[in-house]
């Protein structure tokens, strides 16, 4: 499955926010409104020049945005090692990395993988130098769209990584979930893949669980917390009880690779759904990030 470009992706400003963090307004096609993405751009990189630069993308979560990954983590740090081009896309608050079966409470019906994945790509290999190999990563909300978007995509991505994921969304229970995360962002439930009930194929299509076997040739990596906080870790009320939630379903997309015989690293560290935990899974990924990307 690819993604088409729409030929209308406008690049509207460009804002330096340090000497390597670059800040893009898009007006988007396929969101139909102006969206925010950042450039951790690499040691000696030249948007103009011919060299063309791996690319790894790193996705935030639902109530985030794009510049969480560089005031809640060292990536920024991290990625000043990379001979590489690092992507922090702008998501929505729920947009959970879907073009969405219905319109959101704007009365625009959002088209985030299209563009994430059509006008995203076009607009980063043609003014910005990007190139391959790519590799996605992704946290919460995020995290399924990583899996899920190297599995709707095959080839894309050399690597994918969850962080803290929804990975098995037609699990029991993770529609109503899902469906109580979409009314508090004050938006419709179903108009994100319809009712889980009488549109189940389109949950299934959606869902990281249902794609594992798409994801043969893509190395995998999950990572989920313990669900109980770390010493000194700040205790978040239902924290606790979310990541044990992910967790499962991450150990059932592990279990299903398995099966599969396309066994994923799968890495379980202190924490619960909260931030400590995502920088301590950060720090035990990377060597197997930077690798995937033969940049290190």
């Amino acid at each position: 499955m690819r993604c088409a470009p729409p030929s209308s992706t406008e690049v509207v400003a460009e804002s330096w926010l340090d000497d390597r963090v670059l800040e893009l307004k898009l007006r988007s096609a396929s969101l139909q409104r102006v969206v925010t993405v950042a450039l951790l751009t690499p040691r000696d990189w030249n948007a103009r020049g011919n060299r063309r630069w791996p690319t790894l993308y790193f996705l935030h979560g639902a109530d985030d945005g794009p510049d969480c990954w560089i005031h809640k983590t060292d990536l920024p740090a991290r990625a000043a090692e990379l001979d590489a081009l690092v992507v922090l896309p702008e998501a929505g608050p729920m947009g959970f990395y879907s073009d969405w079966l219905g319109p959101d409470s704007h009365g625009v019906v959002p088209r985030w993988e299209s563009f994430h994945l059509g006008e995203l790509p076009a607009v980063l290999a043609q003014r910005y130098a990007a190139g391959g190999p790519r590799a996605v990563a992704g946290v919460s909300m995020g995290g399924h769209g990583a899996i899920r978007y190297a599995a709707r995509h095959p080839g894309l991505f050399t690597v994918a990584v969850s962080y803290s994921g929804l990975l098995h969304t037609t699990r029991a229970g993770m529609s109503a979930l899902i469906g109580w995360l979409m009314v508090r962002q004050r938006e419709r439930p179903f108009a994100l893949w319809g009712s889980p009930w009488r549109s189940r194929q389109r949950w299934r299509a959606h869902d990281p669980y249902h794609l594992a076997s798409a994801l043969r040739g893509t190395r995998v990596l999950l990572t989920a917390g313990t669900g109980r906080p770390a010493p000194g870790d700040p205790r978040v009320r239902g924290s606790g009880l979310m990541e044990a939630v992910v967790a499962a379903s991450t150990a059932d997309l592990a279990g299903r690779l398995a099966a599969l015989g396309m066994p994923a690293q799968l890495l379980r560290v202190p924490g619960t759904h909260d931030w400590p935990t995502w920088q301590r899974a950060l720090e035990r990924s990377w060597p197997f990030v930077a690798d995937a990307l033969k940049v290190a």
